[in-house]
């Protein structure tokens, strides 16, 4: 995800400038259209989670964000532009999500002692991944142009998902649950109880109460 980010940090405003010719107070408020994405997708988590499950949740909104990155290069100037901006939107709505989803479950899951190292890990492969995409979309770009590299972008997060999807979290409902474990709504306390799978331990995050979890 965060590569993907980082490719789209590099590409979005020579992709609006230059091959779209967007007025150069539009570019900021195209670009501006992921923090609405933020928003939405921040509001929509608790619901999905106790919906579908904390897992699911995470693979639809995957898939929907990285088929929604395929509405970029097919944007053009001028009305053209809202398709960008929708789907710079959904993107950006599949990314929070998945934060949202992930971060609180590897933090309720690590042991305590080793959290610190967890979490150190994780932010130096994640953040790293940055600069990489962008590097690489900088050099796709020059290459191929702005609009292929695009392109090129969104199948890579197709490819993302499918990897995704071919692990073990497609099998299961909740995320920390085997296959058979809050597979129904009722499994567990609560209309939302699902959520919390029996086998986790008292400190695992209640999502649909959006508690802070705690160590």
């Amino acid at each position: 995800v965060n590569f993907v980010c980082g490719t789209l940090i590099a590409l979005t405003p020579l992709y609006l400038v230059r091959t779209l010719g967007t007025p150069v107070g539009l570019v900021g408020v195209v670009m501006a259209t992921d923090g609405l994405g933020s928003l939405v997708g921040a509001a929509l988590t608790p619901r999905l989670a106790a919906r579908l499950g904390s897992a699911r949740a995470i693979r639809w909104a995957a898939s929907v964000g990285a088929v929604a990155l395929v509405l970029l290069p097919l944007s053009s100037g001028g009305w053209g532009l809202l398709l960008f901006g929708l789907g710079n939107t959904v993107f950006t709505m599949g990314v929070v999500v998945l934060s949202i989803l992930t971060r609180p479950h590897r933090q309720s899951v690590t042991p305590p002692v080793l959290l610190p190292r967890v979490m150190a890990t994780v932010r130096f492969v994640a953040w790293g991944a940055v600069p990489v995409g962008s590097l690489l979309a900088g050099t796709a770009a020059a290459a191929l142009g702005t609009r292929d590299a695009l392109w090129l972008v969104g199948a890579v997060a197709l490819l993302a998902q499918l990897a995704l999807l071919a692990g073990t979290v497609r099998r299961v409902r909740v995320l920390g649950c085997g296959a058979g474990a809050g597979a129904g709504r009722g499994s567990t306390a609560g209309a939302g109880g699902d959520i919390r799978c029996p086998v986790r331990q008292a400190h695992t995050v209640a999502f649909t109460d959006l508690k802070v979890p705690t160590q």
